[in-house]
């Protein structure tokens, strides 16, 4: 697994990790939650890269790559940066699986920057988002302690977080969740993209500080992507409501799948990364030989 850079338009130094494959034509392309990192799909890397090559991005702000300085955390420059990244490949195409707002960004590529993959994967996130659900997520962030004694404390913290996640997951994801800064640990995940990405006077507890006024564009992105595509949801999650789901794989996708990771809530990568690792693998396996 190979730790890269490359800049993004507006000059900032964005990482991600890069498993080669002989492969020269394909390449899977993963796309992290809020907070999450590369790292997050560590697991589905290693099983995908049996047949592909694979990038797994840091997101600006989130992982290795820099905070922005200007604070320009969005959806759209999100969609930016990942656009400037995919013309820095070889690659003709692609296999896109997003978690939450990595799904959310791939739809606004599909829809501002005329982008197609071959198949698009959309774990845990919608158009439309579970109110209660998107709160407990701005919650957690906002109150995510800045400094933490060691790796020892922020796993125990991820795991009162993350409750349904297998602990060696929960492990990994602290081992690479805090960055040495001004001498003391801190969580790689700028604080401040929690408040780009939500009104901090808000206290309506709904999702409509998220969503709006993305929604109906991503409802509309959905409707274009002629890919076969999948929407995979936790059993239990707090964001993606089952009507949602069904709306969109069988409503607005063109050639649209539903699928349920049992025994997990919204991180699904991390909660049954077992069952999650090879609903993915097999669905890219099919639609390679359709």
């Amino acid at each position: 697994m190979q730790s890269r850079y490359y800049q993004a338009d507006d000059g900032l130094n964005l990482h991600y990790l890069y498993l080669p494959h002989d492969n020269s034509e394909t390449c899977c392309l993963l796309l992290h939650g809020f907070t999450n990192d590369a790292h997050i799909f560590d697991g589905l890397s290693t099983r995908l890269n049996h047949h592909y090559p694979v990038i797994s991005v840091d997101f600006r702000g989130h992982g290795d790559s820099d905070w922005d300085p200007n604070e320009t955390y969005s959806h759209s420059q999100l969609a930016i940066d990942v656009m400037a990244l995919i013309r820095t490949q070889p690659f003709k195409k692609w296999h896109i699986i997003g978690h939450s707002l990595g799904a959310r960004v791939a739809m606004l590529m599909i829809a501002r920057h005329q982008f197609q993959p071959i198949s698009f994967i959309c774990a845990d996130t919608g158009p439309d988002v579970r109110a209660a659900g998107v709160k407990k997520v701005r919650q957690d962030a906002e109150n995510t302690p800045r400094f933490f004694a060691d790796q020892a404390s922020f796993r125990q913290y991820l795991a009162n977080i993350y409750v349904f996640a297998e602990p060696e997951r929960v492990q990994k994801m602290a081992e690479h969740g805090l960055k040495w800064h001004n001498e003391q640990w801190i969580p790689k995940t700028d604080p401040a993209f929690s408040t780009a990405l939500w009104n901090p006077e808000s206290n309506n507890g709904n999702a409509s500080d998220l969503k709006a006024p993305l929604n109906e564009e991503l409802w509309d992105a959905l409707s274009k992507i002629q890919c076969p595509s999948l929407i995979l949801r936790g059993q239990a999650s707090a964001i993606l409501g089952r009507k949602t789901a069904e709306k969109m794989a069988y409503e607005t996708l063109p050639t649209g799948e539903l699928d349920t990771v049992s025994r997990a809530g919204h991180a699904v990568m991390v909660d049954n990364p077992a069952e999650f690792e090879e609903k993915v693998s097999t669905f890219i396996k099919k639609t390679a030989h359709s």
